[in-house]
């Protein structure tokens, strides 16, 4: 996805589709431009695939391309990239580097090198960092080329970004639109980035990402835009969605210990999964605050909710396992029992040990309501590597043992924990 058809990663497709060619003369293509892992739409350096891809389509009987990239507010620097798009669908040769400068210049002024910058920062840091990120595994845990080095960099070209079009309104806007990925993904991976300064410096004095100024930016960004780009019915729908994902941004603790059950493995082989980087669907499961998560924060499945359909499934033995998306299999599975719940409160429950290779993610539940990406954990030099897998669980109410009066029906789910066993 980071790459070209064109490339030796991309051989497969690239075999594939020549193998259509041969036979058919009425191709098309559907791409995706955007990633659909929690949280959606982050930094994703695509652009400069587009002349490559559309000069090998065009002569292997290609005649279409869609390009799926909704969110029109979250998506990746949109405007640019679908201007990009219609430009090079028009003429596949087209110069990149001309037509970045256009779009560049005139979509922002005085501060279009200095966005062109982080364009061409963000491909570089990718390319070095050798993401091995596509649009369902783009996970920010997958996404190697944001560390803290590159944003600090990229958030100090948008400062001076910004300087350059303080005067213009429109061009401001437009500047911090192109900003909003950035800030969205600085937020969503905050603990990991103060972490890794305190590793370096050995304190917090210095520290050049505010948390408060990143995220008030991000929601007054989001709200222009909504205000721009969504119909005014649909409106205070998507502005209570933006201010539930960044107040879910914010709830976890600038610095995160691991789990103390953990704190004793060796440094490097232990993986801290929260609860804010799990993919729940339909929003049924909330992220909300909890004194007695270790994180301050968890996914609660409140049994006793309106929108909970089948909360008569929600029983015990409960299920949870692995899946691979590219065996399109599971790849393991457990269930915790009655006997399992050593007490009230949070408690470590062990799924087993396995192999983690790209495209696995964990899943909670029959329905599978919560699922998390834990592919990141894959390193290519040591393919036959195996995790214990680990969740930090509560369950209360009466369905289950141990519950205190006045209780409702719920389950929590605190972190997810990997630990490499060599």
């Amino acid at each position: 996805m980071l790459k070209p058809i064109t490339a030796p990663e991309n051989k497969a497709f690239q075999d594939h589709l020549l193998t259509w060619g041969s036979i058919c003369r009425n191709l098309r293509i559907w791409d995706y431009a955007i990633t659909y892992s929690s949280p959606l739409a982050m930094p994703l350096p695509t652009t400069h695939t587009y002349g490559p891809d559309y000069r090998f389509y065009a002569g292997h009987n290609v005649q279409g391309v869609l390009s799926e990239l909704e969110e029109p507010i979250n998506a990746d620097l949109r405007d640019f990239k679908i201007w990009m798009m219609m430009k090079t669908l028009e003429n596949a040769d087209a110069d990149y580097e001309k037509l970045t400068d256009t779009f560049m210049n005139g979509h922002y002024g005085p501060a279009g090198k200095t966005v062109k910058a982080y364009v061409r920062a963000l491909e570089e840091e990718a390319q070095v960092r050798k993401s091995a990120c596509t649009c369902w595994q783009g996970a920010p845990s997958r996404l190697t080329y944001l560390n803290l080095a590159f944003v600090i960099r990229a958030q100090e070209l948008f400062d001076q970004a910004e300087q350059a079009v303080k005067a213009d309104p429109v061009l401001l806007r437009r500047v911090r639109f192109a900003r909003l990925p950035l800030d969205r993904a600085t937020l969503a991976i905050y603990p990991r980035l103060r972490g890794a300064w305190l590793s370096e410096h050995g304190g917090p004095e210095g520290f050049p990402l505010d948390r408060e100024t990143i995220g008030s930016r991000a929601l007054a960004t989001l709200f222009a835009q909504i205000d721009q780009r969504i119909a005014e019915p649909a409106r205070a729908k998507e502005r209570l969605l933006a201010e539930g994902e960044i107040k879910r941004f914010s709830m976890v603790p600038a610095t995160v210990k691991l789990p103390e059950k953990f704190r004793d493995r060796a440094r490097g082989t232990v993986y801290d999964f929260t609860a804010t980087m799990t993919r729940n669907y339909g929003d049924v499961v909330k992220v909300v605050r909890d004194p007695q998560a270790e994180t301050g924060v968890t996914n609660r499945l409140d049994l006793t909710g309106a929108d909970v359909t089948d909360s008569e499934k929600y029983v015990l033995p409960m299920p949870w396992g692995l899946y691979g998306t590219i065996e399109s299999k599971g790849v393991g599975s457990a269930a915790i029992k009655a006997q399992d719940i050593a007490g009230p409160g949070y408690h470590w429950y062990k799924m087993g040990t396995f192999p983690v290779k790209p495209g696995y993610y964990v899943y909670f539940f029959w329905s599978w309501i919560i699922q998390l990406d834990v592919d990141n954990v894959f390193d290519p030099a040591k393919p036959d590597q195996k995790f214990e897998l680990w969740a930090r669980i509560r369950f209360e109410g009466p369905r289950f043992p141990h519950a205190k009066p006045g209780d409702k029906d719920a389950i929590c789910v605190e972190r997810i924990v990997l630990v490499s066993t060599k």
